[in-house]
């Protein structure tokens, strides 16, 4: 299978490299020459159909039609899209006439004629955006990437461990919230953002998106103690209508195991100290969400790791549940930690407290695990 796979992909190339790939590509691309000629490809297209409807009318039915308004609607501007609509209806005229004994029937002119208002507003809509085929899903799904990767934590950094798991409620690539990482070992600084932009769904992955580069571009460039100031003030010059995003920020000396975390309308932190059997401290003096007040400032909560210690950051859907108090999630959730985070406990937390904690719930679930490995960890 390996062999074959490989095969199949020196096939793939080849064929993007050859005449074939390249016209693909141009057509893709928008290029007016390459649309044109698939515009000519798709009359075609129509008039074999209309053929092998009126001579071989059991084996191909007028429905067929369907098939080049749909290919149009995928990679034809709006105009273009129009001028296809003749050959085709003209097709089915023919059909109509020629198509012995059977004729068009209601139900396949039917299916051409919302076939037609598909590919119409497929079309549009592309044409709108400037992308065509599927260059705009490629286009999303790499910027999905790039913000997962803007929160890729370390793998390993001395004696500490670093976990993190997100739960898109849309689908395996699109969250409204989102990490960001920044490590500047010259200052034995490692900073870690969680932050949860409101809403749902696709307008909520849509403003993730959008804030992830422009947070990524501070976190860094600004002192600690600065950045979700400056990120309150950004979200709050955008002018967005009721809408908001919380924030925890946790800047991180591996060296020491001290650090400070910085709030934002987000549940606070927890804190476990193995020392005693393993207790939670809530850390997080929470300043108002980002983008509600301009020039707002945001206290630090400090406090040290000691080794076998853990900091947990995680987002409201894995605490809140309609008509209960958010303490009581926050009370479940520290329940199921404890047990992942004393001796033996998996070898990602975070992941196993995502499939034990809120499974079904109809949000964005983020959990990050900060762990100090100590004796027996």
């Amino acid at each position: 299978m390996p062999a074959v796979t490989t095969v199949a992909r020196q096939l793939a190339a080849a064929t993007r490299r050859g005449p074939y790939g390249r016209w693909l590509t141009r057509l893709l691309d928008g290029d007016p020459v390459a649309e044109r000629v698939a515009l000519g490809l798709l009359t075609v297209f129509a008039g074999l159909l209309t053929l092998l409807a009126i001579v071989a009318p059991n084996d191909c039915p007028p429905s067929a039609q369907m098939l080049p308004l749909l290919l149009g609607g995928f990679v034809l501007h709006i105009r273009l899209m129009r001028l296809l609509l003749a050959p085709v209806g003209l097709g089915l005229g023919t059909e109509w006439l020629l198509r012995v004994p059977l004729g068009v029937r209601l139900g396949s002119a039917l299916m051409v004629v919302i076939a037609a208002v598909i590919g119409l507003l497929m079309s549009r809509h592309r044409s709108r955006l400037g992308l065509r085929g599927t260059r705009g899903d490629t286009m999303l799904l790499e910027l999905a990437e790039r913000t997962r990767d803007l929160g890729r934590l370390p793998d390993r950094l001395l004696d500490w461990r670093f976990h993190r798991a997100i739960s898109p409620v849309s689908g395996a690539f699109f969250a409204g919230d989102f990490l960001l990482t920044a490590q500047r070992p010259e200052r034995d600084l490692l900073e870690v953002v969680l932050v949860d932009v409101s809403g749902k769904g696709s307008r909520a992955a849509a403003r993730s998106m959008h804030l992830s580069g422009a947070f990524a571009m501070l976190l860094g460039s600004v002192p600690p103690e600065a950045f979700l100031a400056r990120a309150n003030d950004y979200l709050a010059r955008l002018g967005w209508e009721d809408e908001f995003a919380t924030a925890v920020h946790l800047a991180l000396s591996p060296a020491t195991g001290r650090y400070r975390l910085f709030t934002a309308g987000h549940p606070p932190a927890g804190h476990y100290h193995r020392a005693d059997g393993g207790s939670w401290e809530l850390r997080g003096e929470s300043g108002p969400a980002l983008g509600i007040f301009a020039g707002t400032r945001y206290p630090a909560a400090s406090g040290q790791l000691a080794h076998g210690d853990s900091l947990l950051l995680y987002s409201d859907g894995l605490v809140e549940v309609p008509g209960e108090d958010i303490d009581q999630g926050i009370g479940r959730l520290l329940e199921a930690a404890t047990g992942l985070l004393r001796y033996g406990g998996p070898a990602d937390p975070a992941a196993e407290l995502l499939r034990t904690v809120a499974r079904n719930v109809a949000d964005d679930r983020t959990v990050v695990v900060v762990r100090r490995l100590g004796a027996g960890g």
